[in-house]
């Protein structure tokens, strides 16, 4: 890897890193239904943004992807921490 792709990454992990900081936690939406050729999901705090049905299917598969991810890692998580202390 050359320098320059070092604080390439090194600056792309900082600035995701300081987004995800200020990232909001987001409940479970209050509603979500279609009209118009839109799909509309209202957040639980009451903002709601409108799509496309092909934005939504893209983002739907996204977020359940990441979902999956995030999940594995939690679960790994309390397996390494189980290994570490038998008692957990």
């Amino acid at each position: 890897m050359k320098t320059s792709d070092k604080t390439s990454s090194t600056s792309t992990t900082v600035v995701l890193s300081e987004r995800a900081a200020k990232a909001e936690a987001y409940g479970k939406p209050r509603d979500v239904w279609v009209e118009d050729g839109h799909v509309f999901v209202e957040s639980y705090d009451g903002n709601v943004v409108r799509m496309v049905p092909e934005v939504a299917i893209e983002l739907g598969r996204i977020i359940s992807d990441a979902g999956a991810d995030s999940l594995m890692n939690k679960v790994m998580d309390r397996i390494d921490d189980a290994e570490i202390d038998p008692k957990l």
